[in-house]
């Protein structure tokens, strides 16, 4: 029996509304927002680390690898794997708050827009990405086997047998670089810039802000070089040309050019783990506004 429109348009507004606040109520948990802060600082230390070590390559002329090179190289050093498992069950806070965003968008509107359903879809699967990263290191703290191929290329491989398959891997081009777009607006608006609590220094607070719009700079050009190579394979239908951050590093270690620009990304990294790891510490959560 399928429902009226009139019934449906009217019970999906408490429906979300419902589900919002379930959101506040869970985000107000002293132990699920400090496991939701634990995962901020986790993203950060990733990010740092993998800044540090891209510096660390670019300076011995060695190849430059991504968040898996990074973790693997970390499981190989004194207490390698403690640090790897501590950042897996970090990272898994910050897979929390995603989802949360996801599913129920806390300090949004209740409204579902086009525009509304696009964001969520991107907070679920910067979820699952995160998610991925720390089963990795999950892994390799428990000394199980991981699987190193780059997953765009290979997915880039999959779409190619497809008659359709290179348009999908444009489009799939298309929207990272307009993912990595957002974050530059978003970094030149400040409106990808958390909200701090009142006790952290004003002066701190702007010096915090202009780091982290330094870092988020940087995750967006990182996110427009690897869109730019996805574009460039479906174009000469060459699925060797699609990567992510690995393949980008390492395309990047080629040219003279290219190591200022990897070098610039990296010390950007580095500024989003300053930005990142504060945010941990000083972040403000939305609260459920007030009724009427």
């Amino acid at each position: 029996m399928r429902l009226p429109k009139r019934l449906i348009r009217h019970l999906l507004p408490q429906v979300m509304g419902a589900a919002q606040r379930l959101a506040y109520g869970l985000v107000k948990v002293p132990q699920v927002q400090q496991f939701i802060r634990v995962g901020h600082g986790a993203k950060g230390t990733l990010y740092g680390l993998i800044g540090l070590f891209a510096i660390h390559d670019l300076r011995y002329s060695q190849q430059v690898t991504g968040s898996e090179g990074v973790l693997l190289t970390l499981g190989r050093q004194y207490l390698g794997s403690l640090i790897l498992g501590l950042l897996a069950l970090g990272l898994l806070g910050y897979v929390l708050w995603r989802f949360i965003q996801a599913f129920f968008d806390p300090g949004h509107s209740e409204d579902l827009d086009i525009r509304q359903v696009i964001q969520r879809c991107a907070y679920g699967i910067s979820g699952l990405a995160y998610l991925g990263i720390a089963r990795t290191a999950g892994n390799l703290a428990l000394g199980l086997a991981i699987d190193l191929d780059d997953t765009v290329e290979d997915l880039a491989e999959v779409l190619f047998e497809r008659a359709i398959g290179p348009w999908l891997l444009l489009g799939v081009g298309c929207c990272t670089v307009g993912v990595g777009l957002t974050y530059l607006y978003g970094a030149f608006t400040g409106s990808y810039i958390s909200k701090f609590h009142a006790e952290l220094d004003s002066l701190v607070k702007r010096w915090v802000i202009w780091i982290g719009k330094l870092g988020i700079t940087a995750r967006g050009i990182s996110f427009i070089l690897v869109g730019s190579y996805l574009i460039k394979a479906a174009y000469f239908l060459d699925f060797d040309s699609a990567g992510g951050l690995s393949y980008v590093f390492d395309q990047l270690d080629d040219d003279y050019w290219g190591k200022i620009w990897l070098g610039a990304i990296a010390f950007g990294f580095i500024a989003y783990a300053v930005y990142m790891i504060i945010a941990a510490f000083y972040r403000k959560f939305p609260t459920l506004p007030r009724q009427p």
